[in-house]
């Protein structure tokens, strides 16, 4: 692909190039689709139903506009107006924009288109709400209104059109709930990965983690800012009076948690005959059972009729592979396992004595037997009759399923 003068690392470097370009240049085209292109399909109608009350904003949200005043806001708030505790858009005063910046953030926002329809198409009840001063989610009465699907209410404008159209009629309040994600970028300030949306309308899914392919516009697209992963909230003023309320937002943890330390991995490796040694049912006064076996170099513990992977830090100490929970192992002066503690952090702590005799079937050995008596006569856990003379103390790995 590359002459032969050309170093790993240059290659290396043209190839992450060619990747950021990819990312962002003319995304547009990804869609199939031209800007605002009248031939795509309108998204289907669903009844949102009826008007609903407001959401309350939880406790760690940052309230935006509670109908009281436009203290969080910048830009045109000496023009538009508080009525009744809605804000509400003035024509040609611009738009309002937050005084904080945000990133990832679950947003809460609800609108309402005038009454009195007045125009048609892009020019009934328009407005936008930007994420990051960037990325539209258009704002429009799309109840029985015509125009093109990339610009119809809750479109991330002129890319993508809603999954479906739950507008409701003109006057009536209508909410979106955004789940934002901003873009990322490498060190150098390189586009890894693009802003998404996830939205609801009206309580309707209508975008569902969808990329945006660059900050949105009319009728050219528009390329990443470098390096830029936070953005004030605006909302457009596009000529008509539209109303908001109940607007709030909630910032989101870029990442979730991650253990301090890995997880400790099997310390030792037990012979077989080690393992069997703690093969058996243990039984936990007025608590459930459990049964700890082994399928060939590998010993499991079964409880409420969940198989669970153990991996052994000495003889008698054992962590599960997947669940968060250990087992310990008491021995006699003998050496023999008398009982076993079972400690799992999602169902706390319980002793159970090991049961001997016939009704220690829990290791594995020849095939033929099974927990409920298949096989020989009177082996499995719940055996109808003694067991013969002589016959071998193990049963089959299904023993214990």
């Amino acid at each position: 692909m590359f002459p032969k003068y050309f170093s790993r690392s240059i290659a290396t470097a043209v190839m992450a190039l060619i990747g950021t370009w990819a990312l962002e240049a003319h995304g547009q085209l990804e869609t199939g689709w031209k800007i605002h292109d009248r031939s795509r399909p309108a998204p289907k109608v669903v009844d949102p139903g009826e008007e609903q009350p407001s959401v309350k904003p939880p406790g760690d949200a940052v309230v935006l506009f509670d109908g009281t005043n436009f203290d969080s806001w910048t830009g045109g708030v000496d023009k538009w107006k508080i009525v009744d505790g809605v804000m509400e858009s003035v024509a040609k005063a611009g738009p309002v924009m937050t005084k904080e910046e945000f990133g990832d953030c679950q947003l809460h926002i609800e609108w309402s288109s005038p009454s009195v329809i007045k125009g048609d198409g892009q020019q009934r009840g328009n407005s936008g709400v930007f994420l990051m001063n960037s990325f539209e989610l258009q704002v429009l009465d799309s109840f029985q209104n015509e125009t093109y699907a990339d610009g119809s209410a809750a479109s991330v404008y002129g890319q993508f059109p809603p999954l479906v159209n739950a507008s409701r009629g003109p006057g009536k309040w209508q909410s979106y709930d955004i789940i934002f994600r901003a873009p990322r970028f490498d060190g150098d300030g390189r586009l890894q990965q693009r802003a998404s949306m996830t939205v609801l309308h009206n309580g309707v899914l209508v975008q569902d983690n969808t990329e945006v392919l660059g900050p949105t516009n009319w009728i050219k697209h528009r390329h990443y800012v470098r390096g830029k992963t936070t953005g004030k909230i605006r909302l457009q003023d596009h000529g008509n009076p539209m109303r908001y309320r109940n607007i709030w937002v909630r910032r989101l943890a870029t990442e979730r948690a991650a253990p301090k330390s890995p997880y400790p991995a099997a310390a030792v490796s037990l012979p077989a005959e080690k393992l069997d040694s703690l093969t058996g049912t243990y039984q936990s006064a007025n608590q459930q059972d459990f049964h700890v076996m082994r399928d060939g170099g590998n010993i499991y513990c079964k409880f409420y009729g969940v198989k669970m992977k153990m991996v052994a830090l000495s003889e008698s100490e054992f962590l599960f592979e997947q669940c968060a929970g250990k087992i310990s192992f008491q021995r006699n002066s003998s050496g023999q396992v008398q009982s076993a503690q079972l400690y799992l952090d999602a169902a706390g702590e319980r002793t159970g004595k090991r049961k001997t005799g016939k009704t220690d079937k829990a290791r594995t050995g020849s095939k033929g037997t099974g927990s409920k008596g298949t096989g020989s006569k009177g082996s499995g856990r719940k055996g109808t009759g003694k067991q013969k003379a002589g016959s071998p103390g193990r049963v089959s790995k299904d023993a214990a399923k």
